[in-house]
């Protein structure tokens, strides 16, 4: 199974965000953030979409 949902972390507390994915978002609600400890809602990610760009 690929990790193919994809969210972007913006953290209530500090303001710090990264693109991070399912299970990195799990570690974050149960964890906290990694930039300040601060708690993390699930509301804290949004969920993104891969950029498929042609150059």
């Amino acid at each position: 199974m690929t990790s193919g949902s994809e969210y972007t972390f913006a953290c209530p507390e500090c303001g710090e965000s990264i693109p991070v994915n399912t299970a990195m978002r799990d570690a974050l609600v149960e964890n906290g953030c990694v930039v300040c400890s601060a708690s993390v809602p699930p509301t804290a990610f949004s969920e993104t979409t891969p950029d498929r760009q042609s150059v």
